[in-house]
């Protein structure tokens, strides 16, 4: 394991939106990112790409209101524009219910069916529902999961540390 390893390290680990990820890292704040990305070109390495899904409550019927009732984490979520684009591309109105940085409470206004979301589709908790695209829903594009370091010099632990985040994210898509 890598505390074994590294005994001497101490991780801290911080949640963010991808945006503010990237800005950590690129001022050196943090040592390493796992940031979710439009596919396409990308300074980081791809890790996995994950379909985008819209997200509502079992049985809910938050999706068929207009203005769609939309709750996003942040207003710097990496989703936002994707989500935002489809909308508008599909000429959906929508209006937004709750922004906070909170996922706790971003998954509570679903599950109350107050309204929908956007999450990865290997992340949708098992009580929630995938709601299929169509005329109620845009189509959302896939989004990779991007592991970034340092553009100079890497410390050896954190080096050590991106290869425990490669093998774990593999051995989980293994398992699934």
């Amino acid at each position: 394991a890598y505390a074994d390893t590294y005994p001497q390290v101490e991780i801290s680990l911080h949640c963010a939106a991808s945006p503010e990820l990237a800005a950590a890292l690129a001022a050196g704040m943090i040592d390493l990112a796992v940031i979710e990305e439009r596919v396409g070109p990308s300074a980081g390495e791809c890790l996995a790409v994950d379909r985008l899904v819209w997200v509502g409550a079992r049985g809910g019927a938050a999706h068929r209101k207009r203005p769609l009732p939309v709750s996003m984490v942040a207003d710097t979520c990496a989703f936002r524009p994707a989500v935002l684009s489809a909308l508008s591309e599909q000429g959906l109105e929508w209006r937004t219910v709750f922004e906070n940085g909170n996922i706790d409470a971003t998954t509570a206004t679903v599950r109350a069916d107050l309204a929908v979301t956007t999450w990865l589709a290997s992340t949708v908790p098992a009580d929630l529902d995938i709601l299929p695209s169509g005329p109620d829903l845009p189509a959302l594009p896939n989004f990779a999961i991007n592991l970034h370091l340092p553009k100079y010099g890497t410390e050896p632990a954190a080096r050590e540390f991106a290869r425990h985040i490669r093998d774990g994210l593999a051995r989980r898509q293994v398992a699934a």
